[in-house]
């Protein structure tokens, strides 16, 4: 105290302005440690991609379910859109069309004919029906067309068209319905609703095609077209192996018998359907050639491999239904429907459904 009483020293109030900001810390280099963080440290980062990886893993599943459903839809107004197709030619003709024209003197095959019907009227004015070959070659050779509704969005056919023994030729991967047995032509059954026409027609020779009204087991109940899938890498291996007694003609690979446009010969009916075998049927066994006994060793010479049992084989699996669609396959029925069905299906009843006049009872969904 002072003598007159009052305080040694007078509180200095702060400006008016810095009322109210908070003390500034010297803790870290004078900065507020309160203020904005600079940025994220090692553990936190890699915790954020976590978080990220794992719904991304979540997401992924369900993006393909979405997409494989698109493609199924797609793939379904394909085959409805060749039923339709169809059945405009049957009111136009009062029969359906050939699967392969055989000695007339106009060639022609079961896709070739529907092109009006799927908006492809001018391909169909170009196509040579009286020199067939013309259409396999050229720059813009005909057959090379990939047709809009021909191709499955679920199936990648790399390349397309593609290699087969008459040169280039778009692939397909529907087909008609050849019936029980639709291949070879002199063994087909001809109980389905393609086979071959014409005077060297098999195997009867002049069969025409068939009437709706010659569908005696329902429409509904009877496959019109169908999926397969292209191509069977275990069933090519053959080709190199030691065939006996030699086929003749010879076999081709399972994906040259899928060309939309066929050229005339032994082989034009392979792109049939049939309801030999299961749903999603593929060729078991693979054949390796023999391998050298030892370092500098020839290889021993391989064992024949009988060719008729395998032929039975061989043509069952050209006719297979099949898809990339998970559990099943698409078909379009007769009365221009478009159904699923699922791998668990029994083969006698995908044979029921194959026929037109069997008979048989086909069971429900």
């Amino acid at each position: 105290m002072s003598r007159r009483g009052r305080p040694a020293f007078t509180l200095i109030e702060p400006p008016p302005r810095d009322r109210g900001r908070p003390a500034r810390s010297s803790a870290v280099g004078g900065r507020d440690a309160r203020g904005p963080r600079g940025a994220f440290t090692l553990i936190e980062l890699l915790v954020v991609i976590a978080i990220i990886a794992v719904l991304m893993g979540l997401m992924l599943p369900a993006v393909q379910k979405v997409r494989e459903a698109a493609n199924r839809s797609r793939c379904q107004n394909n085959l409805k859109q060749w039923a339709l197709a169809a059945h405009d030619y049957h009111t136009t003709k009062g029969r359906l069309p050939t699967a392969v024209e055989q000695g007339g003197p106009r060639h022609t095959t079961l896709f070739v004919e529907l092109l009006p019907h799927v908006e492809q009227g001018p391909l169909y004015q170009d196509w040579d029906f009286t020199t067939p070959s013309t259409n396999y070659l050229g720059p813009n050779f005909r057959a090379g067309n990939v047709l809009p509704l021909s191709v499955c969005p679920s199936q990648t056919i790399n390349p397309n068209p593609g290699v087969t023994a008459i040169g280039l030729a778009a692939i397909t991967t529907y087909g008609g319905n050849g019936g029980s047995k639709a291949f070879p032509p002199e063994e087909a059954k001809a109980d389905g609703m393609f086979h071959t026409t014409g005077p060297l027609s098999k195997p009867k020779p002049n069969q025409a095609g068939v009437p709706f009204t010659a569908v005696k087991d329902g429409q509904s109940n009877t496959i019109l077209f169908g999926e397969r899938v292209v191509g069977d890498e275990a069933l090519d291996s053959y080709l190199d192996a030691p065939l006996i007694p030699k086929p003749d003609p010879m076999p081709q690979g399972v994906a040259p018998y899928s060309v939309w446009a066929p050229r005339p010969g032994p082989h034009a009916a392979g792109g049939l359907l049939s309801g030999q075998v299961h749903i999603g049927y593929g060729h078991p066994t693979r054949w390796v050639p023999p391998q050298p006994l030892g370092p500098g060793l020839p290889a021993p010479p391989p064992e024949p491999v009988p060719w008729p049992p395998l032929a039975q084989l061989w043509w069952a699996r050209l006719g297979a239904h099949g898809s990339k669609h998970p559990g099943g396959t698409n078909v379009a029925m007769a009365d221009g429907s478009v159904r699923f069905l699922r791998d668990s299906l029994s083969q006698p009843v995908l044979q029921a459904m194959s026929t037109r006049n069997g008979g048989e009872v086909v069971p429900g969904d």
